[in-house]
């Protein structure tokens, strides 16, 4: 049975994690966190919930972490916002479309760190990537994946069915047209790359707003707007065999990336962040990707706990 924290669980966890984004912790608070951590499994999920947030909606601005330990006033307002978000139904958000929450009903679903394969009725294979949910409806008029959360690889089945094949999100839809294609959900838009054949991308409020995309690209949308078409690569669906290639990336965005397969939270300060990085790394193995990482690079891995990693610049 999935564990819900009340809210004054949340509001301890929210309170550790603004704490912890403003600044390193020390040791004492280190040790008090492990404490609160290891003392109930509802502060775990309340601290795990706070982790997802932090995926759904991105990091805190460098701007708002500088402000959210200024005055108690900011504090108290950045730990209510938390609370509300992470809670979700204690505001009666929509936990079936908009939060890790609501991914037990879901007809599919992967925990963090998992990735997983299913075949559908037609014959249509569907990749799961990490802390992935979706729900399949298929009638006499179409067939239908809702992606609530998270990352999927389609191929289409039966190439004689004539029902069209439709990939949903909250910000519209995706039709296959004979293909394999993925879906990432991200936290404002949703992201498409096409391997095979074609797609057609809809936001959900521009009904005449379609486009076509070809074998080879990719593109971002939202409920209004799609984004520049770009280069899509088979390389960005690396995670169906289990690895993270990159190419002269930002240190920061492939933390950001590895930070998906596993609990937790990765900080990074800024001087590391802008550092370059080219690999292949292991998805299941985010700790040796780290040690890796810190003996090729001029950086200091340092974990606080087993869910806490900083990395710093060197110089």
């Amino acid at each position: 049975m999935a564990i819900t924290p009340d809210r004054k669980v949340f509001e301890a966890a929210a309170g550790w994690y603004v704490q912890f984004q403003s600044q390193p912790p020390t040791l004492a608070e280190q040790r008090a966190w492990q404490l609160w951590i290891d003392s109930a499994p509802e502060h775990l999920a309340a601290w795990n919930q706070m982790e997802r947030l932090q995926r759904h909606l991105g990091t805190l601005p460098q701007d708002l972490k500088r402000r959210a330990l200024s005055t108690g006033q900011q504090r108290r307002q950045m730990l209510k916002l938390m609370v509300l978000v992470a809670g979700a139904g204690l505001v009666g958000w929509n936990v079936q479309q908009h939060t890790s929450l609501g991914n037990v009903w879901a007809d599919y679903k992967t925990r963090v760190g998992q990735r997983r394969d299913i075949t559908l009725a037609d014959g249509s294979q569907i990749q799961l990537n990490t802390d992935t949910a979706i729900d399949v409806s298929f009638d006499s008029r179409q067939r239908l994946i809702r992606l609530r959360t998270g990352e999927i690889l389609v191929q289409t089945g039966k190439l004689g069915d004539q029902r069209p094949l439709y990939v949903e999100t909250r910000d519209g839809r995706i039709q296959a047209l004979g293909t394999r294609f993925s879906v990432h959900q991200l936290s404002g838009s949703t992201r498409v790359g096409v391997l095979e054949d074609r797609v057609s991308i809809q936001p959900g409020e521009e009904v005449a707003n379609a486009r076509i995309l070809k074998a080879g690209e990719g593109a971002d949308f939202d409920r209004q707007h799609i984004s520049r078409i770009h280069s899509f690569k088979p390389a960005e669906v690396a995670w169906t065999n289990g690895q993270l290639i990159v190419l002269d990336a930002r240190l920061g965005d492939v933390l950001e990336e590895l930070g998906r397969y596993r609990h937790g939270v990765l900080q990074c300060d800024e001087r590391a962040r802008d550092l370059r990085v080219s690999g292949t790394f292991r998805l299941d193995s985010t700790d040796a990707v780290l040690a890796n990482l810190q003996a090729s690079m001029p950086i200091n891995v340092r974990y606080f706990t087993r869910y806490w990693v900083s990395i710093r610049h060197n110089a």
